[in-house]
């Protein structure tokens, strides 16, 4: 009701204010037509009654056209200020425009999501530039994305299973808690991409770049590694177990606390790498080279060091309990503290700057110095390797051989040795030649 009544009173108020204008231009145009009556003794000729009802209309219209143009600018300022924004609603605006904004990104993702899902099954997107693209869980299971321009775009929670992304440039990508699982990355470059948490099981990654990539917490079991560059790269708490590691470039990589059971490192160059805690059980590191290479800790349980490099490594309190570690080079290495049960030392190269536990070193001495006597009196062998060592005309007397393995060891005319202790040793396999 109060609407209504102010839209009257509006409306009255400019009613009177046109008439008022009105009733003024008549009064100017008589009083123009009395002073041409005066001047022609009101015998006005026809020409100039003309001319003078003439510019009577012509200042009409002038001025009905000032006042419409009068009219028209205050309308418009006055709806200017009616959507001029409130300070109250400043911040709600600005709330808006961001909400509007994230719906813009999305609708810009869904789009783009569109046209590659398009593309999957037809002729794949080789050599597209989709760089600093934004594609966070976009879904793009099998799709052909080989050679792709990808660097710097956001494909973090992105499903890329089964996909193909051979020799694609994904250098400075996120794809954090990706699914990459068998997905094809043969050549691709990775470097510096964050893949934390992703998920790359079975994926094919030969010749890959991934230097200085953040790959922590990340599911690499089974991955194919072979040939890849991973310097400088995070790995920590990664599993990368049964994975193909041979011959890659882990130069200074990190994989503390990694998951490498049964892992391929075979000819890998791991200098400097960080394996502090890490578990390589049964892991392959056959001719690696490991030097300087941090292992504090590390399970190497089983794991086969055949010919590694091991110069200058730290091994403390490292797990080698039946390790392969024959021809071995631990020179200047730290195995202080290391358990060395069951493992084999035959032919490790040792020098002064190795730090080696005396039980240990008298079990490397017996297998790689088989021409120089040895005190053995009261020694402890308990689950030492002495596979094919030569004991022969040793003082045994108290020796402990209580686990060691005696296969194909060499004894006769020793001294201390009971009757007892001798069928066990025969039982296990140990020959006596001086029966």
């Amino acid at each position: 009701m109060t609407v209504a009544n102010r839209k009257k009173i509006d409306f009255c108020e400019e009613a009177k204010v046109r008439l008022i204008s009105s009733l003024g231009q008549m009064a100017l145009v008589g009083l123009v037509l009395i002073v041409i009556l005066l001047l022609t003794n009101v015998k006005p000729s026809a020409l100039v009654l003309g001319l003078s009802f003439c510019l009577a209309i012509v200042f009409v219209v002038w001025n009905q056209q000032k006042w419409l143009k009068n009219e028209s600018q205050e309308r418009s300022t006055s709806l200017a200020h009616n959507l001029s924004p409130d300070p109250l609603l400043k911040n709600g605006n600005l709330r808006n425009a961001e909400i509007n904004k994230a719906k813009k990104i999305d609708v810009s993702r869904s789009i783009l999501q569109k046209v590659l899902n398009q593309r999957v099954g037809e002729q794949g997107l080789s050599n597209i530039s989709l760089i600093l693209a934004e594609l966070s869980g976009a879904q793009l299971m099998g799709a052909n994305l080989g050679s792709v321009y990808l660097n710097g775009a956001n494909l973090s929670n992105a499903n890329l299973s089964d996909a193909n992304l051979s020799d694609a440039n994904l250098s400075d990508a996120n794809l954090s808690n990706a699914l990459l699982w068998n997905t094809q990355l043969v050549g691709a470059n990775l470097s510096s991409t964050q893949l934390v948490g992703a998920n790359l099981s079975n994926a094919n990654l030969q010749d890959v770049n991934l230097s200085s990539a953040n790959l922590s917490k990340a599911q690499l079991v089974g991955v194919n590694l072979n040939s890849a560059n991973l310097s400088d790269a995070q790995l920590i708490n990664a599993n990368l177990t049964s994975a193909n590691l041979s011959s890659v470039y882990l130069w200074n990589a990190n994989l503390s606390n990694a998951q490498l059971a049964n892992t391929n490192f075979s000819c890998a160059y791991m200098s400097c790498a960080k394996l502090s805690d890490a578990y390589l059980s049964c892991a392959i590191l056959k001719n690696a080279q490991l030097s300087n290479a941090k292992l504090k800790n590390a399970n190497l349980k089983n794991a086969n060091l055949n010919n590694t490099q091991l110069v200058g490594v730290n091994l403390n309190n490292a797990n080698l309990s039946d390790a392969n570690l024959e021809g071995a080079n631990l020179e200047g290495a730290n195995l202080s503290g290391a358990n060395l049960s069951g493992a084999n030392l035959r032919c490790v190269k040792i020098n002064q700057a190795t730090k080696l536990d005396s039980k240990w070193l008298l079990v490397w001495k017996i297998l790689n110095q088989k021409h120089k006597s040895q005190e053995l009196r009261n020694a402890d062998f308990e689950n030492a390797n002495l596979q094919d060592a030569d004991l022969r005309n040793a003082d045994l007397s108290g020796v402990n051989f209580k686990g060691a393995k005696v296969e194909n060891a060499l004894f006769g005319w020793n001294q201390g040795l009971s009757a007892e202790m001798e069928l066990e040793l025969k039982l296990r396999g140990a020959i006596f030649e001086d029966e």
